[in-house]
């Protein structure tokens, strides 16, 4: 599980943490947008989980979560990037509307990270700190920024705890640290694009 410490988040972490959540709560659909959080939900144990897969969709996490919940009454947990969730995270302004109350792990690098990965020299990768996690009030939810693990799991759990209102995680990564299942596809692309060329 999950050391609950005053360590950085990296993707990793919050796989533990979501796998630790639903030992103890029962399992939670998951949503999913593309880019590292789609490969973080690689790691999280069997659920139900709505993902755009390799048609790299960006922008599709949060719709499809309130879309889950919508259809089938259940609360889901939606993970987005920061990039995406500038695209459609202001869908939750519908949740007060119609008594949803998703629960959001918004993973904000400060970048379009995984393009980062594959053109590292490109200006147009960082992204300026928008504070999500302050603009959940005013859309109708609650909203934290974390950046220790042991944060992580006492927002995780105030989250599970409250019913009525969406809750944003705000769940600051360090540049440049990925997971493990993105750093494995980002070397097989390297290597076949190398083995086009060479």
């Amino acid at each position: 599980g999950l050391v609950a410490d005053e360590a950085t988040i990296a993707p990793a972490d919050v796989a533990l943490a979501v796998n630790d959540l639903m030992a103890e709560h029962g399992k939670l659909p998951i949503a999913s947008d593309m880019g590292d959080c789609l490969f973080t939900a690689m790691d999280i144990e069997h659920t139900a989980l709505v993902a755009p897969g390799y048609y790299a969709t960006m922008g599709f996490g949060v719709p499809a979560g309130l879309g889950l919940q919508a259809a089938t009454g259940q609360r889901p947990l939606i993970l987005v990037g920061d990039g995406a969730f500038q695209m459609t995270g202001w869908e939750l302004g519908n949740c007060r509307r119609y008594g949803w109350d998703p629960i959001v792990l918004l993973f904000n690098n400060s970048s379009w990270e995984m393009l980062r990965t594959f053109q590292p020299e490109s200006g147009f990768n960082d992204l300026d700190d928008w504070g999500f996690a302050q603009m959940a009030a005013g859309m109708g939810g609650d909203g934290v920024r974390v950046h220790t693990r042991a944060q992580l799991k006492q927002a995780l759990d105030r989250a599970m705890a409250t019913r009525g209102r969406f809750q944003l995680i705000e769940v600051m990564i360090p540049r440049g640290v990925l997971s493990e299942t993105l750093s494995r596809f980002v070397a097989g692309v390297k290597r076949l694009n190398a083995a086009k060329s060479g």
